[in-house]
């Protein structure tokens, strides 16, 4: 009996390796090979789902039921997944812990039921059962805690796999939204610049003077076209960063003259809001080592958003100073402020501070701040919301002061 089991051990341990890590080719080579257990009637792999339990695989007098479902409570395998502990069953018909009616639909008198653990958890049982009483031993069920090795296993393959068809995916959805929002935002860019161009021409008088009313339906359709350039802008801008590290063109920039230029552009902006921007630089040039282009995009979306939620006849003021090795930029404005419970989502992409929300008279899409985090933080410099403001909401671009003459011998060196 020992050398067929045995033999038998062997020809198992053969057919889980052929079924490599399909779950289901393992629990049925594990259930059709009797001769490690020769005195059982019939083999089940019973596995968990909720509050019920149903026969995965199975042969012998159970062979017909697979499927079949069974509550948790009220059975010997039901309280093997609960107490994660291996349990016998001397006789069916005594056993209060049993199922005796589903006992009796195949023949069964004793089993042994040894839990399957997976990540921390029982996922099921390995059943052998027989229809004589008392049928197994202390010996049958350490063979039988072998056997649930492999399902064990089985089941972190195929967590594993689903894990990397998951991921994989997951990158596969992401490349194409991306993909989509870069050709959607570059097709809305085009006609947008059209646009946008030709309703300056007309608010310019290039066409001729306006009648007051139609002046006015001008003026609304011109803001809206800016403003819908401006998301497509961001949302291409955000597309690149999410990409990866963006690619910049580091040289001297004098910062008083850089915020000059950026206020100045964004005058027109501020008046629409009927917000006016007060800019408090130093006599002395203050120097960083940057990307421009990438440095004023970034205080412009500070300066916008201040702008957006600064009420009526508000100030808006832009400082620069020198701190230490740092020069910092701040821009403060009389708006709502930023309710403290949405302090640590206040550079994620898309978040939003329902708390101030009404006081936008138009949705943002909350990725101005994400942006400017990006793009600072890859230019080695850092963005923050100030403690110190008494009233709306202060940030603080900080980038490391240079010498542009070091700099720049450095960079021919």
């Amino acid at each position: 009996m020992q050398d067929d089991r045995f033999r038998g051990l062997i020809a198992l341990q053969a057919g889980v390796k052929d079924a490599g890590a399909d779950l289901t080719a393992i629990m049925q080579a594990i259930v059709s090979e009797y001769s490690v257990m020769p005195q059982a009637n019939g083999i089940v792999v019973e596995l968990r789902d909720t509050d019920q339990v149903y026969y995965a695989a199975a042969s012998g007098t159970s062979e017909d039921l697979v499927g079949l479902r069974l509550p948790v409570n009220g059975s010997l395998s039901g309280l093997c997944i609960l107490t994660g502990r291996p349990l016998f069953c001397e006789d069916s018909e005594t056993d209060p812990r049993v199922n005796r009616a589903a006992c009796r639909r195949v023949n069964l008198r004793s089993m042994i039921v040894v839990p399957i653990p997976h990540a921390g958890e029982t996922v099921g049982v390995l059943k052998y059962y027989s229809a004589d009483p008392a049928a197994f031993t202390d010996e049958d069920m350490m063979l039988a805690h072998l056997l649930v090795g492999p399902i064990a296993v089985g089941f972190s393959s195929v967590a594993e796999s689903d894990a990397h068809r998951i991921t994989d995916e997951l990158r596969r959805l992401i490349e194409m939204k991306q993909d989509f929002v870069a050709r959607v935002t570059h097709e809305l860019r085009t006609p947008l610049t059209a646009i946008t161009g030709a309703l300056g021409l007309v608010t310019s008088g290039a066409g001729g003077e306006l009648p007051p009313k139609a002046e006015n339906i001008v003026g609304i359709a011109a803001r809206n076209a800016g403003r819908m350039k401006r998301l497509v802008d961001d949302l291409l801008t955000f597309e690149k960063v999410s990409a990866g590290p963006l690619e910049f063109d580091f040289q001297p920039v004098d910062v008083a003259s850089a915020l000059r230029e950026t206020v100045e552009d964004n005058q027109a902006y501020a008046a629409q809001h009927t917000v006016d921007i007060r800019l408090e630089t130093p006599d002395d040039r203050l120097w960083v080592v940057a990307d421009a282009h990438r440095l004023t995009q970034c205080v412009t979306n500070l300066l916008s958003n201040a702008i957006k939620f600064s009420p009526q006849n508000a100030e808006v003021r832009v400082n620069v100073a020198e701190v230490g090795d740092q020069i910092r930029i701040a821009i403060s404005d009389q708006g709502p402020g930023v309710s403290p419970a949405f302090r640590d989502h206040l550079f994620q992409p898309f978040a939003q501070d329902a708390s101030v929300a009404p006081v936008l008279s138009t949705p943002s899409t909350g990725l101005g701040l994400a942006i400017t985090k990006t793009m600072i933080d890859q230019m080695g410099g850092s963005v923050s919301l100030s403690d110190t403001s008494d009233r709306g909401a202060t940030f603080v671009i900080a980038l490391p002061r240079r010498d542009p003459v070091f700099e720049m011998d450095r960079a021919t060196a």
